[in-house]
């Protein structure tokens, strides 16, 4: 598995198996994670204030993503700027906690490397 796919399906960054949040999606406590990976026993939250660097990471793609399809809706489809805005706060709405999910694994997948002879540890 790339890293892409495994930063996109959150996925461990060192063996890329386990999964860093807690499944089922709680709409509560949307970045609960485990302490540790459940495969090798990886720590999903290194230090304190680790993920900090991830809003930034979260806005930036939020950004891109909205804005371009904003101005796609505009200008190559003819909608008007008060309809293009609407589609794009639904649409905010929507991809919201996997844009803050996703964000959060591109940030450890970034520190952590990856280790393909991670074992069990428990």
């Amino acid at each position: 598995m790339n890293i892409f796919k495994s930063a996109w399906n959150n996925h461990c960054p060192r063996c890329r198996e386990g999964k860093i949040f807690t499944e089922p999606l709680v709409i509560s406590d949307p970045l609960n994670m485990p302490e540790n990976c459940s495969v090798c026993g990886q720590r999903t939250n290194p230090e304190p204030g680790f993920y900090y660097g991830s809003m930034f990471l979260s806005y930036i793609l939020s950004g891109f993503f909205l804005l371009g399809t904003a101005l796609l809706l505009v200008f190559y489809f003819g909608w008007t700027a008060n309809q293009a805005m609407v589609f794009v706060l639904f649409l905010a709405a929507v991809i919201y906690l996997k844009i803050l999910r996703v964000s959060r694994s591109i940030w450890i997948h970034v520190v952590v490397k990856y280790d393909p002879e991670a074992t069990q540890v428990k």
